[in-house]
């Protein structure tokens, strides 16, 4: 399809949802692609995810009809679409799903319609090019074919009948994961043709629709979701039908502007533009080239936003994909762009312009992920220089046994350590006329992906066959009076598994579930008549229900119904409050002292102390942290009331409440405003008073990653035990060094003069007695086998003296044989040295060294030609003597 003036990016998006917007659908905007309440997701990798708790009849919405353009990530578990990215021109890590959902409204019927009403007559796709597929049915799990969806497609749209396609499972059943919500789905594919192509050939299965190539490609995918897929594999009826709809923004956009490639869309032109400016080659004109800047646009779009979204990267879970992604793209910018330095950190400007109209968080952060992105490629470029120095080192194991192949598994842990890819492997192994051992690598990595499939699947608090019907929970946390803290409840549900807490669900609760950084209470359900009494060691919060985590004790296991009396924890509560309140007068008083750019990168809000992670480029000054802490604490002295207010989210963003990045808000937010200097939306618990905070201190202050800091804080009790514990450190060192208190800076001072002229003395000192000791060296030379032979055991000389000594030593004979032991703070410093004929005759420093390592203890090691190491027995150093005079005894 091709348009005279093509229609922009932008446009296209608002068409799509303005078209649902105007047929009754509620616009809800993208949820971030870093989900913080749904436990089984690194990423956000469908529209729906933010919606899984209605389709499991677990949340409601005051809508039952929603689009949006949901931002997606897929790069691991079964969406893991990484290999084809940037190989082809329609795979992506990173993409908009348009989506349209019908939460227990309408059904197959209006889906159909309308999919067909925005693609034809809106859109103007040509009829004649567009496919469907519904579900053929599945003998296994006893499900007929959708003969329904089948119907509706020819009796409701004029598309050509024998372009409705039957498939079966495999193709036309979608579900999300291992269990949740599923159903049948309908896709929608177009033709995308090429001269003398027979429009029939989508009914072919070689050649056609789902045979796997670039010119039959998905557009749309319908799913009806009438099942929810049981941990036993069966599947149960939903509470109610709805339908689920996702469609690839960047494959649709690419039709509409008829390019037949997505990245030849608006969407990836411009960062192209932007990577020919800095890496001076062409987008179009090199294969190899046109596949490292699709591979570097598309990673630094899902870099960009999951970075703006709260993510970074890092060595485990999600910030382990992002950090590999990173250097995925930096390697095939330094292979086949030349891109030796970072370059990646300035394309994030244009991914903010690119994808701003939609997403405003990217370019409200776009200073903080460019230095991140940068930091991330300055290490991965002193990592790949190690990881050359090590490969070096594998291939001169490889040469000393003889053999011709490069070993799988150690050559994998190249690629999983440092991010050396396979073909880089390959690359430098057929340098050397070596092959890969491919199955060692294949074994290898199957080995480093269960690992990282068993670290990287969160668990799961209770499946989605325990959650489906479970009612909400009436939480009464936030309310005034003791229902905040102690209720009567009754029992909906005790769920007990091996190797697992048990978990007790109610219908109503005062506990606070873990959210936004603030713990989960803690505390004790009792039966109201006694019979059983369960430990709340966690609260957590599984769309809108409740789950206390802990442990059953005493009495029988409770039933559905039973009445119960929930008791939260109170001083714990009290103390998480205290911490809670004081992080957010930090937040406020680091963007005054610090700057507005300060935005919170994460949290931890305990009964034992606050954790604050804040976007800021540089350490925090000592002078700094004392006027944050000097703020907070004028705040705290001013004891100004703690007032939380419900509002209208975009009412409140209007008057400067404070919205966290990452966060998804509902339309009403709880508002948090601390005597009118700090206002932030919040749902956690806090003190009624900032008098109630106590005394505040803040306790360290450190680097996380590049570009941002940490803030670690204690208030209340813990506040006055760690002043309590420094003032008694104060006093101890005081009494040490004889000296007051306030006059300790001086002492030390004092101190370490002294300390830095006594050993100037002693180097001066050891200089001497290494000139003497070199004197003494010559007496001590002996010639074997023309190889000129110093062994010498010298108790007054210290590592740096053996190491000096042993430079001189070297300019008595081109062929030396040289071994020098010295003494400090009772540990053995070695120094071998063979050169000239004595490495011709086989001696090698490190082999002597090893053998030194038996008598000595410690380590030792080195190259033939010279070791050293650091003993850690003085009294074997006869031994090691001995095992001179043998080694030498080959000359």
């Amino acid at each position: 399809m091709t348009n005279a003036t093509p229609k922009t990016a932008t446009q296209v998006r608002k068409e799509y949802i303005d078209f649902f917007v105007a047929r009754g659908h509620r616009y809800v905007p993208s949820s971030p692609v870093v989900p913080s309440d749904d436990p089984t997701l690194l990423f956000t990798n469908a529209g729906m995810n933010q919606f899984k708790d209605v389709f499991l009849g677990t949340g409601k919405r005051d809508y039952k009809r929603a689009a949006n353009s949901q931002k997606c990530i897929r790069v691991s578990g079964k969406h893991n679409d990484l290999e084809e990215v940037g190989l082809d021109t329609y795979h992506h890590t990173f993409f908009e799903m348009l989506g349209n959902w019908s939460f227990g409204d309408y059904f197959k019927k209006d889906a159909i319609t309308w999919s067909w009403q925005l693609l034809t007559e809106v859109w103007k796709l040509p009829k004649e090019r567009l496919w469907v597929t519904v579900f053929g049915g599945d003998a296994k799990d006893g499900l007929p074919a959708d003969e329904e969806a089948e119907r509706l497609w020819k009796e409701c749209t004029d598309i050509d009948p024998t372009h409705v396609l039957r498939f079966g499972r495999k193709d036309n059943f979608w579900e999300m994961g291992e269990t949740g919500p599923c159903g049948p789905c309908t896709e929608i594919h177009i033709d995308r043709g090429g001269p003398g192509s027979d429009p029939h050939d989508g009914a072919n299965p070689k050649i056609g629709v789902n045979a796997g190539n670039e010119r039959f490609m998905e557009l749309w995918n319908n799913v009806f979701m009438q099942f929810n897929r049981l941990d036993n594999g069966a599947l149960a009826e939903l509470p109610a039908k709805s339908v689920d709809t996702g469609m690839g923004f960047e494959r649709v956009l690419a039709v509409i502007q008829g390019k037949s490639s997505n990245y030849d869309t608006d969407l990836f032109q411009p960062l192209f533009r932007r990577m020919e400016q800095l890496t001076g080659l062409t987008y179009g004109k090199d294969n190899e080239v046109d596949i490292a800047f699709r591979v570097c646009a598309d990673h630094i779009r899902t870099i960009s936003a999951a970075i703006a979204d709260g993510a970074l990267p890092s060595n485990e879970g999600r910030g382990y994909v992002l950090r590999r992604l990173l250097r995925r793209a930096s390697r095939f910018g330094r292979q086949r762009l030349g891109m030796r330095q970072p370059f990646l950190f300035d394309v994030v400007p244009t991914v903010a312009e690119v994808l701003g109209p939609a997403f405003p968080e990217i370019p409200a952060r776009v200073e903080h992920i460019r230095g991140l992105v940068k930091a991330e490629e300055e290490s991965f470029g002193l990592t790949l220089e190690r990881g050359l120095v090590l490969f070096d080192q594998l291939a001169k194991k490889v040469e000393k046994g003889g053999a011709r192949t490069l070993p799988g598994a150690d050559a994998y842990d190249l690629y999983a350590t440092y991010g050396f890819p396979q073909d880089l492997v390959e690359q430098m192994a057929r340098e050397r006329n070596w092959e890969l051992d491919r199955a060692g690598w294949a074994a290898a990595e199957e080995k480093h992906r269960n690992a990282s499939r068993a670290e990287g699947t969160f668990k799961q608090l209770l499946s989605a066959e325990q959650l489906a019907g479970l009612p909400r929970t009436d939480s009464t946390c936030h309310e005034e009076g003791a229902a905040a803290l102690e209720l009567r409840a009754r029992v909906v549900r005790l769920f007990q598994n091996p190797g697992q807490k048990d978990r007790l669900v109610l219908d109503r609760s005062p506990f606070y579930a873990e959210s936004g950084g603030q713990v989960g209470d803690a505390g004790v359900i009792v039966a109201a008549d006694g019979s059983f009494r369960f430990v709340v060691e966690d609260t957590q919060k599984m769309g809108g229900v409740l789950v206390h985590v802990g442990q059953l004790g005493s009495g029988s296991a409770p039933l559905p119904g039973h009445e119960v009396e929930a008791k939260v924890d109170r001083e714990r509560r009290a103390r998480t409050a205290k911490n809670h309140t004081a992080t957010h007068l930090m937040h406020k008083a680091l963007k005054e002292v610090l700057g507005l750019h300060v935005a919170q990168q994460g949290s931890y809000v305990g009964p034992d102390r606050l954790r604050f992670d804040f976007s800021h480029g540089k350490a925090v000054s000592a002078e700094e942290l004392e006027q944050i802490e000097q703020r907070v604490s004028e705040h705290v002295w001013g004891n100004a009331k703690v007032v939380t207010t419900i509002e209208a989210l975009e009412a409140a963003k209007a008057r400067g409440v404070v919205a966290m990045f990452g966060e998804k808000y509902e339309e009403r937010v709880r508002v948090l405003d601390v005597g009118g200097w700090s206002m932030e939306l919040c749902g956690g618990t806090h003190v009624h008073a900032a008098g109630d905070i106590g005394p505040f201190v803040i306790q360290s202050e450190r680097a996380v990653a590049a570009g941002v800091r940490r803030i670690e804080a204690l208030t209340g009790p813990e506040a006055l035990a760690y002043l309590q514990a420094q003032r008694r450190t104060l006093a101890s060192a005081a009494r040490t060094l004889k000296a007051p208190a306030e006059e300790l800076p001086a002492r030390i001072e004092q101190l370490q003069t002294q300390l830095k002229e006594a050993r100037k003395t002693v180097a001066a000192a050891s200089k001497a007695d290494v000139g003497s000791a070199f004197d003494a060296l010559k007496a001590k030379l002996v010639v074997r086998g023309g190889v000129t032979c110093v062994v010498a055991d010298l108790a007054d000389l210290d590592g740096e003296g053996v190491r000096e000594l042993g430079d001189r030593a070297k300019t008595l004979s081109k062929d030396l044989a040289l071994v020098l032991l010295g003494r400090q703070e009772g540990r053995v410093p070695f120094l071998i040295a063979f050169e000239g004929a004595a490495l011709q005759k086989g001696l090698k420093a490190g082999e002597l060294a090893k053998e030194f390592s038996a008598h000595l203890g410690g380590g030792g090691g080195g190259r033939p030609n010279v070791a050293q190491g650091q003993g850690l027995k003085p009294e074997g150093v006869p031994g090691a003597l001995a095992a001179t005079e043998a080694y030498l005894a080959k000359l």
